[in-house]
């Protein structure tokens, strides 16, 4: 097997291209591709109305039920295993009783196979469990992450009230890893109360009523544990609002970096963010501080439950005394409650943090948005009408606002709002209809109704057919090559690619750059200008062949001659069957009054109101009764009589000119690509964690008085545990006669009942002793991590935040919002809980080599 080969090479070749990636992984199986189950999860979804939960269930099923089988296979087979011991402890006794020993292999290899054979059908089915567990978590959260993603996309005005970015990023960095949690470990959630029943059965058939008093003791833990998980759900609830504000924050910092680099802004932001982070990190010192109790109850449970089922046992009965084999029964059957006793801990805290995750998902998911089409209803007669729009009226900010002079349409926050009332047109294929007006007239509103960005009327219809695209004021421009960005995931087809680029007059532009189209662009097209960057807008919009094509503005980013060559190209002979977009409706939004003679239909706006539709000659007859409307409409004749026509046909002239000695194809090849890369590899380390990694988190938490002290409360914690075994052994060494420990005297356990106390205060100290040095271990350890996750996120920040601008035109957003996001979820929370468990094992593994040869 491929992959084996190559794993087993790593351990020889330490070198970057040795390594493992992604790419030597088998494909993706269909039936778990994102797209796949992104279009499952919404039609599940409409199929249980609504229900969130159940949609869940119906995608994990296939998976998640076969595993629950798996899962009671395990478990049967692990509880099968000390009935086997017994039994084959008994047979020992008889066979050296009887025989002296001679029949012991006849009579105890039947136990041993079968042993064996448990124990392999309990490692089978815990892998394949464990197997389809992940799979229905993996399952779970890529359909989550998918439909989250396009839900965001068709949100309503409406839908996006109260809504940031930070919201949303949580939603797929943190909320779909706690469902993936749940489903990862869900059978547990029965499986864990099954094997405690029964456990507890097993010491009901060996000591009687006396391991009732145990049972009750766990039983009673069950509310404290479900308890504390509710004040984890509680605190996280508060901290996930303040780390939607601290990344909301971060977003917006960095979307803007530039001008927080050119205005000496940092220092602000910085501060800003700190005091976020300040009260985020309360909340996240009191969550992890539960968490800590919840570790201690885990650990502690077993303990008490012994202590109690023993004390009751002997108590109850002078005849009950501790002897090995009752002592190593029970020892044994307690330590098979310890796994159920902690994973339903864990669980109760991991189901509660995936229901409010769920919650928070739901509450996204059914918010307002847009069909997946608008509709293809168009008026009867008009088969080739492709946009229509009846009784258009929009709003920005309050609907009940009233057009004013003084409405601001790119920034609507006031209480006034604006209205766009009046609109009524169709757009058929080979149009072009051109919107023009004075600034705040509601040219943009139109635009954004028509997309259905902005709220409108309850008479309001808009009816668009086939495929629609937009080239907007503000290019959105991919970090990636110029190429990926005008073909946006479309089919790559050469001949329509090269005229759209002649087209737009993007060839000059791609000759001079060092890999052509195949040149990266920096993040948000900081790497380009203003017109290069709304020129390879125009191109997406047009080599997208939309039905309905949108421009708003386009022409106010580039010079006269360029934009006099573009709207020859694109819009002048639009009805020509060989133009780019002959096949579409044109809505061309513009101050550049010059071109209207040139469309096929004008519509004027003022003052967010329509005051005139139709052709170009149907302009030069209109006469407004209003004043006002008259003196715009002569004002705009008065524009066009005395246009540079001469200057820009100069322009054009020049500008063609240019072209002719860039006519050669400014296709790049493939092999010039990496002349054009601008944008960082992300680094990733293979193979296990240096070791200063390691010890940079330790310096972090604390640095040399950290570890002194936790190695000091590790060492109390685990010898005080030892020593309950210990002593254990020790009084099972009283049956029959007295004992002498430090110079203390200990009375024969067969001298009575009162002999049993002075055993069972001991063994109460020692209980008492392990739950404060494992409380003070537990509490040091989180806090240790709180403090390391606080100084990783501070010099994260500081660094980003002075990091120059070459490294954001050259690291995508995206990877810097993920350490912010998803990356500080896992140092704040996972990384101090796994390294407080890892601290755990390494102390139990110490204290294990030490205790075995006693």
């Amino acid at each position: 097997d491929p992959i084996f080969r190559k794993g087993a090479l790593q351990k020889k070749d330490k070198s970057v291209e040795a390594q493992m990636t992604k790419n030597d992984l088998y494909q993706t199986p269909k039936d778990d591709e994102a797209a796949l189950l992104n279009a499952k999860f919404w039609k599940l979804y409409k199929k249980t109305n609504g229900n969130f939960l159940r949609t869940l269930w119906h995608l994990a099923a296939p998976t998640f039920v076969p595993g629950g089988f798996c899962q009671l296979a395990a478990l049967a087979s692990q509880l099968a295993v000390p009935i086997c011991v017994m039994q084959l402890l008994k047979a020992l006794e008889a066979s050296f009783a009887t025989s002296g020993g001679g029949n012991i292999l006849e009579e105890t290899l039947p136990y041993v196979l079968l042993i064996f054979f448990l124990s392999i059908t309990n490692a089978f089915c815990t892998q394949r469990y464990q197997f389809l567990s992940y799979q229905s978590g993996i399952v779970i959260r890529t359909a989550v992450t998918s439909a989250i993603y396009e839900h965001s996309l068709r949100l309503t005005p409406k839908g996006r009230e109260g809504l940031t970015s930070g919201n949303v990023t949580n939603l797929v960095a943190t909320d779909t890893q706690k469902l993936f949690e749940v489903f990862q470990d869900g059978h547990m959630i029965w499986s864990a109360p099954i094997a405690i029943l029964i456990v507890v059965a097993f010491l009901l058939l060996i000591i009687g009523p006396s391991c009732l008093v145990g049972a009750a003791i766990l039983i009673g833990l069950v509310p404290l544990s479900k308890k504390v998980a509710y004040t984890v759900v509680k605190i996280r609830s508060k901290r996930v609002a303040v780390a939607d504000e601290r990344i909301e924050i971060i977003t917006s910092m960095l979307q803007g970096i530039k001008g927080t680099k050119l205005n000496n802004y940092e220092d602000q932001f910085e501060s800003r963010v700190t005091e976020a982070r300040q009260r985020e990190m309360k909340l996240v010192r009191k969550e992890q501080t539960v968490w800590a109790i919840t570790l201690v109850i885990r650990v502690i449970t077993p303990v008490l439950s012994s202590y109690a089922t023993f004390a009751t046992y002997v108590l109850v009965s002078e005849d009950h005394i501790m002897t090995a084999s009752v002592v190593f029964t029970l020892a044994m059957l307690f330590n098979m409650l310890k796994f159920p006793l902690n994973q339903a801990g864990q669980l109760l805290s991991k189901a509660a943090l995936g229901v409010q995750a769920m919650q928070r998902i739901s509450q996204f998911i059914v918010r307002e948005s847009k069909e997946h089409s608008p509709g293809t209803d168009i008026s009867e007669g008009s088969d080739s009408t492709v946009l229509e729009v009846k009784n258009g009226e929009f709003y920005v900010g309050s609907e009940s606002a009233e057009a004013s002079s003084d409405a601001n349409e790119d920034n609507n926050q006031g209480s006034s709002g604006f209205t766009l009332s009046g609109i009524n047109f169709n757009v058929a294929r080979g149009e072009v209809l051109a919107v023009v007006g004075e600034v705040a007239s509601g040219k943009s509103t139109l635009i954004q109704g028509l997309l259905g960005d902005t709220r409108s009327s309850g008479d309001t219809i808009v009816t668009t057919l086939g495929n629609l695209s937009v080239a907007g004021q503000t290019p959105f421009i991919l970090s990636n090559t110029v190429r990926e960005n005008i073909i946006f995931g479309s089919k790559f087809e050469e001949d329509r690619y090269e005229r759209v680029l002649d087209a737009c007059c993007l060839k000059t532009d791609l000759i001079s750059w060092p890999a052509g189209d195949l040149t990266e662009i920096g993040e948000r097209g900081v790497t380009m200008s203003g017109g290069q960057k709304a020129r390879v807008s125009v191109a997406r919009a047009v080599y997208a062949n939309p039905d309905v094509a949108l421009f708003d503005d386009i022409l106010s980013a580039l010079d006269a001659g360029t934009s006099q060559r573009l709207f020859e190209n694109l819009f002048e002979n639009v009805s020509d069957s060989n133009g780019l977009l002959h096949n579409s409706g044109v809505v061309l939004v513009t101050h550049a009054v010059h071109v209207l003679q040139r469309v096929s239909k004008i519509l004027i706006l003022n003052r967010g109101e329509c005051i005139f539709h139709g052709t170009w000659e149907e302009l030069q007859s209109f006469e407004p009764k209003n004043e006002l409307h008259k003196a715009k409409i002569e004002a705009m004749r008065s524009s066009l009589q005395f246009g540079t026509n001469d200057d820009e046909a100069i322009s054009v002239k020049e500008e063609r000119s240019d072209v002719k000695t860039a006519a050669s194809s400014a296709m790049a090849k493939h092999t010039d690509a990496q002349k054009g890369e601008t944008m960082t590899i992300e680094e990733r380390e293979h193979g296990i964690s240096a070791l200063g990694i390691w010890l940079l988190w330790f310096k972090y938490a604390g640095g040399v008085s950290f570890i002194t002290v936790q190695i000091f409360l590790m060492t109390l914690d685990r010898g005080s545990y030892v020593a309950i075994d210990w002593w254990l052994s020790t009084w099972t060494a009283s049956a029959g006669q007295s004992i002498t420990v430090f110079g203390v005297e200990f009375p024969n356990q067969l001298d009575g009942q009162s002999a049993q106390y002075p055993y069972l205060i001991v063994y109460a100290i020692l209980v008492a002793a392990n739950f404060i040095f494992l409380t003070a271990r537990s509490q040091w350890a989180v806090h240790g991590g709180i403090r390391a996750c606080q100084r990783v996120f501070s010099t994260m920040t500081r660094r980003v935040l002075h990091a120059p601008m070459s490294y954001f035109d050259t690291t995508p957003l995206g990877r810097i919002l993920n350490r912010f996001t998803y990356d500080v979820e896992q140092v704040d929370i996972t990384l101090s809980q796994y390294m407080s468990i890892f601290i755990i094992a390494c102390s139990w593994l110490v204290a294990g080599q030490v205790g075995m040869p006693h």
